[in-house]
C-alpha cells in the first residue's frame, strides 16, 4: 500500500462541500508516461486521446531560435538521443532527435493542431527559463482558434499576470510552489490551482482552503495506483493528472455508471 494512501482515506471522510459544477478532470500527464509510448510525443498523445482522455498535459519549452516545442527536462538527455539544453539547439536540430520509437519532438504548433482535429483539451504546463515567450504562446494559441481549448499552467506570479494581460479569456492553472501561494495566485486571476498529494497528507484542509476562494483543485498524481487516485477524488480533488490514461479513463467510466440518473 502506499504510504500516501492511509491519510488520504482517513481525510475522505471530511470532504468539503464544492461547486457542482465542477466534475472531475482526468489529464494525461505528458501525454501518458508509462503505458508503452515515449512522453511528450505525437505517439503518446495520440494513444491517450485513443484510450478516451480528453484533457493531455503538456510541457513547453523554447529552442534556440525561439520556437516552442514539447520536453519536460531543460536537457535534452533524458528523452531523446541528444544531449545539452534544448535552448542550446535550433529547431532543424532538435528535429532531427529521436525522441523514443523514431518518435520526434513535437512542435507547439503540431500538438494544437493536434487539439483542433480531435477535440482534446491542453494544459499547458509553462516551464520557467531562459527563451520561452510567453507572448508567442498566447499568439499561437489565438491563431490556432484554441482559447476555448487551452488552459495555461504558469509557475510564477510574474507569469500568471502576463497570461491575464495577453488574453483575459485564457483560463489559468497555478502550478504555486507552495501552499502559502494559494491565495495570492487565486488574487491575480488563477482559475485552477495544482497542490501536490504530499500537501494534501501533510494538510488535509487546503483542499477546502482552495475551494471557500471558489476555485478547484487538480493534483499530478503520477503513477498513484487506483486507490490512492479515488482516495484523492474523495477528499475533494476536481483533476487527477496521472501517468496511465487507460486507468484515467476506467475510473472516470465506472464513475459516470455510479452516478444517479437525473
Amino acid at each position: 500500500m502506499s504510504p500516501l494512501l492511509p491519510a488520504l482515506l482517513l481525510a475522505a471522510a471530511a470532504a468539503p462541500a464544492q461547486n457542482p459544477e465542477w466534475q472531475v478532470v482526468f489529464a494525461a500527464h505528458r501525454g501518458g508516461i508509462v503505458e508503452g509510448k515515449p512522453e511528450n510525443t505525437l505517439a503518446a498523445f495520440e494513444s491517450a486521446i485513443h484510450d478516451g482522455i480528453r484533457v493531455i498535459e503538456i510541457d513547453l519549452r523554447a529552442t534556440r531560435d525561439g520556437h516552442i516545442v514539447i520536453l519536460h527536462d531543460p536537457t535534452l538527455d533524458r528523452t531523446t538521443n541528444g544531449r545539452g539544453p534544448v535552448t542550446e539547439m535550433t529547431l532543424a536540430e532538435v528535429r532531427q532527435l529521436d525522441a523514443g520509437g523514431g518518435q520526434r519532438v513535437p512542435t507547439f504548433e503540431e500538438v494544437l493542431a493536434l487539439s483542433k482535429r480531435t477535440g482534446v483539451k491542453l494544459l499547458l504546463d509553462i516551464k520557467e527559463g531562459p527563451g520561452l515567450d510567453k507572448r508567442r504562446v498566447v499568439r499561437l494559441v489565438e491563431q490556432a482558434g484554441a482559447v476555448l481549448d487551452v488552459i495555461a499552467g504558469p509557475r510564477s506570479l510574474d507569469d500568471l499576470r502576463e497570461f491575464r494581460r495577453l488574453n483575459p479569456n485564457l483560463r489559468t492553472l497555478g502550478f504555486i510552489p507552495s501552499p502559502g501561494d494559494i491565495e495570492p495566485f487565486v488574487a491575480a486571476g488563477a482559475d485552477i490551482i495544482r497542490l501536490w498529494p504530499r500537501w494534501i497528507e501533510a494538510d488535509p484542509a487546503l483542499v477546502a482552503r482552495v475551494h471557500r476562494l471558489g476555485k478547484p483543485v487538480w493534483t499530478t498524481a503520477g503513477d498513484a495506483p487506483r486507490p490512492e487516485l479515488e482516495a484523492l477524488i474523495q477528499r475533494g480533488v476536481n483533476g487527477i493528472l496521472g501517468d496511465r490514461p487507460a486507468l484515467l479513463r476506467a475510473i472516470e467510466q465506472d464513475r459516470l455508471k455510479a452516478a444517479p440518473v437525473r
